[in-house]
């Protein structure tokens, strides 16, 4: 286990709320939840990036729809059993 520095944050209420409410929707607590925060964005501030969440989701479909289509065009009977494949391993290796 990791050694823990505890750390004060002040927040606005609103804030408070929704990591609150994302904590319990996701079964950890507040402050696992605020170092998982931590962990996706922080590399990104570092690295001088700010972070648009909607660009990058549309790049995710974007990608996911540009794969589909190719691999329908290109091996269209494989096509299902790698999407059942990616669901099986993202449930597998990353508790999905």
């Amino acid at each position: 286990m990791a050694d823990y520095i505890p750390i004060g944050v002040s927040m606005t209420a609103r804030q408070a709320e929704r990591l609150q409410a994302l904590a319990e929707k996701q079964g950890t607590s507040i402050s696992e939840t605020t170092r998982n925060l931590i962990n996706i964005a922080l590399p990104f501030a570092e690295h001088g990036h700010g972070i648009d969440f909607v660009r990058l989701i549309t790049m995710i479909e974007l990608n996911t729809l540009v794969l589909d289509t190719l691999l329908q065009k290109a091996s269209p009977e494989d096509a299902d059993r790698l999407l059942d494949l990616a669901i099986e391993y993202t449930k597998k290796y990353h508790g999905a």
